[in-house]
């Protein structure tokens, strides 16, 4: 709530002696008041006592005239009373309340109530009583304070033969005041009208002084205090003299000088600081409490795109730089942070802000507000900003070529490829894209094409398909191909539009597609130019600078390594098919010259048991067992290979039926007792209870013979349990050694193909075993995991479901009886 303003006062040669006259004023009507009061109390106590020094006289007189029974004289004493003027009314009462004696002889014998009743109202009853029963004089004022009335007792003595032996007789005496105590005002009157006359003179005196005397040298000395606020510090007051004015126009003088100094380093202060704020990089500007401008630094109107400072200072910050969204929405003052952190007194930091120039555009600045105090009071605040449009575009096109990156490190077909970096470039580099491709005999093929609009779409594909690439074409993309190098700007787009025909179609389809600038770069693989980008803008003034083309270039660079990879990854699968074809024909053909060999190992051993004569039968008997055992393990690695193979490929077919688990253990534990033994180890074989499921028997027994035997092979000298059991729809069959154990590190890495945790020389074998035993597991739908830490053995669990289900990898089952991976 504003102030009120006070009028201005008028000059001091009027102003000193209308307070002086006022004061005079003032004073003697004060004055008036207070010694017409106190005169009239004076004249009040006065009377008082005379009327009571009086009226104790005539009380005995009358006492005296009255035991003489001298009433006339009585009388004639009351009706003296009336000589005097003040006295107004005298009236002696007797006990029966009739006049006695008057100052008016026609009163004689009435009722004194009846004549005088203001004498004997209510409020005086209490006093008759007290004179009646104390014989005590009383003198009271009226309530008009203009009279006195005096009530005294006066005994008078019965006569012999009456009862009562005293009477008591009242004498009232109404005394007038009023005369005297307005001769007492009109003399304090006169003596208050002469003190103020005095007073009066004083004040013109007064008045003649400051009017000549000390006008002229105040009008100097207001002068030059009018020159210090016009910031002229070359005035000087110039009085001299002794007196308090001369004195205050040295102040002055001494104050101007020092002014003087202070301005002198003030100015230079500020052109210093100034000079910094104005060579500061960052854009500085300051807010009053409403919002306007009071500083801007040469940064900041040079990024608003303003050249006089005078063009902002004082407007509305926020209908000039911030009044918008970057999509053009107002932006509310409510919600301006500015504006937020002007009012609520604090700091506030923007990371990512925007601010709009003189000329319509914006651009995205990280912005600090800082609020601006002065003594103990916010004043305003200051607001610092840089243009963050180089980090936001090297932020955008880290992120791009991210995501790039990313997409195009998923795909490994070189076609995917090229239409992938088509829907990247699209719009980030252009409107629409063109891709072309040479193939592995030299033929050119359109890859894709991508318009940022669905609708144009249609149009492109109509374009493309009438311009289809050919080695004699003059579009950009063959060009590229051609020369290896890239076209830019203005020969881009000279190529694009002479390279139809000459009918109206190619032109008009350009026109509706939209082109106003292109670029085209080639994609290039160890020094191969496979592929053409065409990127075409049809954004009103944009043109493809030294960024857009150095982004354009790292997304052909990436689009160049995808393509690599995607060349890679086809040889590598070619590779891998040729591998596993050749391990196929590989078993096969192993497996050819191995059954004939079993046969004839077969027959021989036939013979010689049937001879059984001599030592040299038995000898020649031990080394054919040791060529048939030879032959099993041979047979054993092929099947290995040919399991891999058919693993790789997706041809292992599972035959499924009903399986004892735990019967499938104990045989396979007795068949394993002799190499068991062989070991010195004990098989221990524990069960919770029957467990049956739907599995393919010869290939579980393969893998429990796998488990089995890894368990003999590194567990040599100790006991081996088997413990089989199920819960859950799930069999869980374990088998733990006490071994050698395996490394924390190794523990995956064996059910790899070809990986062995242990030297080669100690242990023999290819590494296959595990690996098709946790993959023959996973294609009923389980899995093989393994417990272990060196040289405390190892536990392998496998789990399988009880009836097949389709796994992860898309195993299903094959008719009734078959599952296939």
């Amino acid at each position: 709530m504003k102030r009120a303003r006070l009028p201005p006062l008028p000059p001091l040669r009027i102003t000193i002696p209308a307070v002086l006259l006022l004061f005079a004023i003032t004073v003697g009507l004060y004055d008036l008041h207070q010694n017409t009061r106190l005169a009239r109390h004076r004249v009040e106590e006065f009377t008082r006592q005379e009327l009571t020094q009086r009226m104790g006289e005539q009380q005995d007189h009358l006492e005296i005239l009255l035991n003489l029974r001298k009433l006339e004289r009585v009388q004639e004493e009351v009706a003296s009373l009336g000589t005097d003027p003040h006295i107004e009314a005298a009236l002696l009462l007797d006990d029966t309340g009739r006049v006695v004696a008057s100052t008016r002889r026609v009163e004689i014998g009435q009722p004194g109530r009846a004549l005088h009743p203001e004498l004997f109202t209510p409020e005086v009853e209490p006093l008759v009583q007290r004179a009646h029963e104390h014989l005590a004089g009383s003198i009271q004022t009226t309530a008009d304070g203009e009279d006195l009335v005096a009530r005294y007792p006066v005994r008078v003595s019965g006569d012999a033969g009456e009862p009562t032996a005293e009477r008591v007789w009242m004498l009232v005496v109404q005394r007038d005041l009023s005369a005297p105590k307005n001769q007492a005002r009109d003399q304090v009157r006169a003596s208050v009208v002469q003190r103020s006359a005095l007073l009066v003179v004083l004040a013109g005196l007064l008045w003649l002084f400051f009017h000549f005397v000390l006008t002229r040298r105040v009008a100097r000395l207001v002068t030059t205090a009018q020159r210090f606020a016009a910031r002229d510090w070359e005035a000087r007051g110039g009085l001299t003299g002794r007196d308090e004015l001369s004195m205050v126009g040295r102040a002055f003088d001494e104050m101007a000088e020092r002014l003087r100094t202070t301005q002198s380093q003030l100015e230079e202060r500020e052109s210093h600081i100034r000079l910094l704020l104005d060579s500061a990089a960052e854009g500085i500007f300051g807010l009053d409490l409403q919002g306007c401008c009071t500083f801007v630094n040469r940064s900041a109107l040079r990024m608003l795109g303003y050249t006089d400072a005078g063009e902002l200072l004082g407007q509305d910050a926020h209908l000039l730089w911030h009044h918008s969204r970057a999509d053009g929405s107002p932006f509310p003052r409510s919600e301006c942070p500015i504006l937020m952190a002007l009012h609520g007194g604090i700091e506030d930091h923007d990371e990512d802000d925007l601010i709009w120039r003189k000329d319509g555009t914006w651009f995205p600045v990280e912005r600090w507000s800082y609020p601006m105090r002065e003594g103990g009071g916010q004043v305003g605040i200051v607001s610092t900003f840089v243009d963050i449009t180089a980090r936001k575009r090297a932020e955008e096109t880290q992120h791009f070529l991210i995501e790039a990156s990313t997409q195009l490190a998923e795909l490994h077909d070189e076609t995917h490829t090229l239409e992938r970096v088509a829907r990247l470039a699209v719009p980030q580099l252009g409107q629409w894209c063109l891709v072309d491709r040479v193939d592995d005999v030299g033929q050119l093929h359109r890859a894709a094409w991508v318009h940022q609009e669905p609708a144009r779409q249609e149009l492109l594909r109509e374009l493309a398909e009438l311009t289809a690439p050919d080695w004699s074409s003059l579009q950009p993309t063959v060009r590229v191909l051609s020369t290896g190098g890239p076209l830019l700007a203005d020969e881009a787009l000279a190529a694009l539009r002479h390279a139809g025909d000459s009918g109206a179609r190619y032109p008009e389809l350009l026109r509706r597609l939209g082109t106003r600038t292109a670029i085209a770069l080639p994609i290039s693989v160890r020094g191969q130019t496979l592929a053409a980008l065409l990127l075409v803008s049809d954004t009103p003034g944009f043109q493809y600078g030294p960024h857009e083309l150095a982004l354009a270039r790292e997304l052909a660079r990436r689009a160049s390594v995808a393509m690599d990879n995607a060349r890679l990854y086809r040889q590598s699968q070619e590779a891998v098919r040729l591998r596993e074809d050749f391990l196929s024909v590989a078993s096969h053909e192993l497996h050819t010259p191995l059954t004939p060999l079993r046969l004839h190992l077969q027959t021989l051993q036939r013979a010689l048991a049937t001879r059984g004569d001599g030592a040299g039968t038995g000898r020649l008997m031990t080394k054919v067992d040791k060529a048939l055992a030879q032959e099993r393990r041979l047979s054993q690695l092929v099947d290995d290979l040919l399991d891999v193979s058919r693993l790789t490929s997706g041809r292992l077919r599972l035959r499924l039926e009903q399986v004892d688990l735990v019967e499938l253990t104990r045989d396979l534990a007795e068949r394993f007792s002799e190499q068991a033994r062989a070991a010195d180890c004990t098989l221990r074989v524990t069960t919770a209870g029957a467990t049956t499921g739907r599995w393919d028997r010869m290939r579980l027994e393969q893998v429990l013979t796998n488990l089995i035997t890894n368990a003999l092979k590194y567990g040599v000298g100790h006991p081996v349990e088997l413990h089989v059991t199920s819960a859950g729809g799930r069999a869980r069959w374990s088998i733990r050694d006490h071994g050698i154990g395996i490394a924390p590190e190794d523990l995956e890495r064996i059910f790899g193909r070809f990986e062995r945790a242990v030297s080669t020389r100690q242990y023999g074998g290819l590494g296959l075993g595990l690996y098709i035993s946790r993959e023959i597991a996973r294609a009923f739908g389980g899995d093989i995991h393994v417990e272990s830490r060196p040289g405390a053995g190892a536990v392998f669990t496998l789990e399988l479901p009880l009836e097949p289900a389709r796994d992860e990898r898309g195993f299903r089952p094959e008719g009734s009886e078959r599952l296939q991976v």
